[in-house]
């Protein structure tokens, strides 16, 4: 029984590793091995009442429902290839993840392989932004060349973001109590944070810019509310300094008519949601709002404005011909307000531990880490919600994962805040 639960551990921070660096690894490999692994675990673990899965049904039932219900209405309105980029079944991963990470040691470790995949695939993204600097400072027209390794160009500063932001919590809120081994943690977690932000920064991604406004001024706030006003400031001069080739797509976010990639979100919206007007229940088959897209851009009038800045070049997939640019609204598209209802359940059972769990300063005996941990994971959620606006995470392959995991961060929080609580009765 130990030793299963130690190969599940060592699994876990392969995969870990694996979201930055093998993906086909990870979901050939990995997960089916880590389920397995799981269900073999439980069927002979005697303490069975304290496993999280057990104690906390109703999140347990909802990332489970969340896994399985679009497979269910795929399979009932079309068959299962009915509907384009079902990755659901990785929430699954859920279950083993929360199981293995039992405690503080494997959850941090954890964290510490994610930032090493993380790191190694930033190395080669800064190779890569080297590389190709003549072609990313002198863009044409509104063809704006972005900075990635491994991952897509949008996964990429997704990601980035939510790695930025816990490196700034612990920078802010975690402290050793060996001062020389404090300052250089600091040290290398500035470093780190310094390089990130860079990447960030001239991958020019407009949401990721937009996520990460609100969430690093909930993290100073928190520090202290005197250093927000500073933090305006920097942010105000910082804007200035920025090279042409990213202030000027900066100013797009309001002025968006006259950026293709802002308006064409417009335009998917709008023939979104005259889609979801036609069929709110079970969604559309892939193939069938293809043709509704195409028909509505005719109707519209935006057809050559679609097929000029979208749907031209040698990348397109069929992908392309339902893309809504909007997590919520395209989920809706695909698996209606039946499949819809299935991802709120599992929203508001997360916002209720979100909401719950809340670690002070003040508490006797509680690390610094801890308190960090907490503030990273919950800003993390917010601006995984915010990328969501702009872009298909929900039907992401790296962002469902990244979904899961801050989800068994939170709920391993939750059940920590509650063995505290508990301790003080």
């Amino acid at each position: 029984m130990k030793r299963i639960k130690s190969i599940g551990y060592g699994i876990c921070l392969l995969f870990a590793l694996s979201l930055f660096l093998s993906e086909k690894f990870e979901n050939n490999v990995l997960i089916p091995l880590l389920l397995v692994l799981f269900l073999i675990s439980i069927s002979f673990d005697k303490d069975r009442e304290n496993i999280f899965v057990f104690k906390e049904k109703k999140i347990s039932v909802a990332v489970f429902l969340l896994a399985l219900t679009p497979f269910v209405i795929a399979f009932l309105d079309g068959g299962l290839h009915s509907r384009l980029d079902n990755y659901n079944f990785k929430y699954l991963s859920f279950f083993p993840l929360i199981y293995f990470l039992d405690e503080d040691k494997k959850v941090f470790n954890f964290i510490k392989a994610l930032l090493i995949g993380g790191t190694i695939t930033l190395m080669f993204a800064m190779l890569n932004f080297i590389k190709n600097f003549n072609a990313w400072a002198h863009p044409v027209g509104f063809d704006y060349p972005r900075v990635t390794a491994i991952l897509t160009v949008q996964d990429f500063a997704n990601i980035m973001c939510i790695i930025l932001l816990f490196l700034l919590s612990f920078i802010l809120f975690y402290k050793n109590s060996d001062e020389k081994k404090n300052r250089i943690i600091k040290i290398i977690l500035i470093i780190l944070a310094l390089l990130v932000t860079f990447i960030v920064v001239v991958n020019r991604s407009k949401m990721v810019y937009i996520s990460l406004l609100p969430t690093i001024f909930y993290l100073v706030f928190k520090k202290n509310k005197k250093y927000v006003v500073a933090l305006v400031i920097a942010c105000a001069c910082g804007f200035f300094l920025l090279p042409t080739s990213i202030s000027s797509r900066l100013k797009y976010i309001a002025d968006y008519k006259k950026d293709p990639s802002s308006n064409l979100r417009v335009i998917f919206w709008e023939t979104g949601v005259a889609a979801f007007e036609k069929k709110p229940i079970f969604g559309w088959k892939s193939l069938e709002r293809k043709e509704f897209n195409l028909d509505h851009y005719k109707k519209t009038g935006t057809m050559d404005y679609v097929n000029q800045y979208f749907l031209s070049g040698p990348n397109i997939r069929p992908q392309h011909y339902v893309a809504s640019h909007n997590s919520y609204l395209q989920y809706l598209l695909d698996y209606g307000i039946l499949g819809f209802a299935f991802f709120i359940f599992l929203f508001v059972e997360v916002a209720i531990i979100f909401f719950k769990t809340r670690f002070s300063k003040s508490e006797k005996n509680l690390s610094s880490k801890i308190l960090a941990f907490e503030l990273a994971t919950k800003v993390s959620l917010i601006a995984w919600l915010i990328q969501g606006m702009t872009d298909d995470n929900l039907n992401d392959k790296h962002m469902i994962l990244t979904l899961t995991i801050l989800i068994v961060f939170m709920c391993y929080l939750y059940q920590k805040w509650k063995i505290l609580k508990n301790n003080k009765k």
